[in-house]
């Protein structure tokens, strides 16, 4: 199933310039996927319900190919481009009034037992061979993310990171990297280009979490995109992991 939907870009998706934001463009991508599944009955509330498990958001890959204004009308189509035994890969294409492709996302897709939290099979969670692949339209490589870098913040994850799973909402660490842009940086200073995020592990309410952060240029030849510049995150819990990150504009 390919589920598709024309929307305006409202101002709270937009940063000080005006244009679709890393946060807002996040946000647009998690709205697209989590309202696609439900149209296909893969409703996370549900599957709670019925299974003892939950959707999670494991992986979000995007590219902003096209700068995309406030109260640009776009068009956004969602569709489940692979599938395996425990994953799913979700894509979201953006297009401008002249069908010309603006953003790109894919989003990995698994189910996490709420006892134990492991993943779970999907086939145990109700999502079977019926559901429907779409080839994909633009071909989304995953770099692997390493380094740490200095420690650049320090937070505790209060109420509104949580989400209805329980655990820290995954545009909510976005959120708490942003935080450690400065203002110039946020006002236009960085153009982002691309965004990879690797949720490791979970945290809850009441954590506190360490932000690290290490900063490269990119040669021409390691990116097909204009990005010149990659800002690496990595969030720990103590020694854990939590997320890794990589930001390039």
């Amino acid at each position: 199933m390919k589920y598709t939907v024309s929307q305006f870009i409202g101002a709270g998706l937009c940063d000080p310039r005006g244009y679709l934001s890393l946060l807002g463009a996040l946000m647009l991508v998690e709205d697209a996927v989590t309202v696609t599944l439900d149209k296909i009955d893969i409703n996370g509330f549900k599957m709670r319900r019925d299974y003892g498990a939950v959707l999670v958001f494991s992986k979000n890959h995007v590219k902003f190919l096209e700068a995309v204004k406030w109260n640009e009308k776009v068009k956004v189509s969602c569709f489940i481009s692979t599938k395996s035994m425990a994953r799913m890969n979700v894509d979201v294409c953006v297009k401008n009034q002249d069908g010309v492709i603006v953003l790109y996302a894919r989003t990995e897709v698994c189910a996490v037992d709420v006892e134990s939290g492991r993943i779970r099979r999907l086939d145990a969670v109700g999502i079977g061979s019926e559901v429907r692949v779409v080839r994909p339209l633009i071909e989304m490589e995953w770099t692997p993310l390493t380094g740490d870098g200095k420690l650049v913040d320090t937070v505790k994850i209060r109420t509104g990171n949580i989400d209805y799973a329980g655990h820290t909402n995954n545009v909510e660490y976005i959120r708490l990297l942003l935080n450690t842009f400065t203002l110039e940086e946020w006002r236009g200073g960085i153009v982002p280009r691309e965004l990879q995020v690797a949720y490791v592990s979970q945290s809850f309410l009441g954590d506190s979490l360490d932000i690290y952060s290490c900063e490269q240029e990119l040669e021409p030849s390691e990116t097909k995109q204009l990005a010149t510049h990659e800002r690496l995150f990595t969030i720990k819990k103590a020694t854990q992991d939590v997320l890794r990150c990589a930001i390039r504009w």
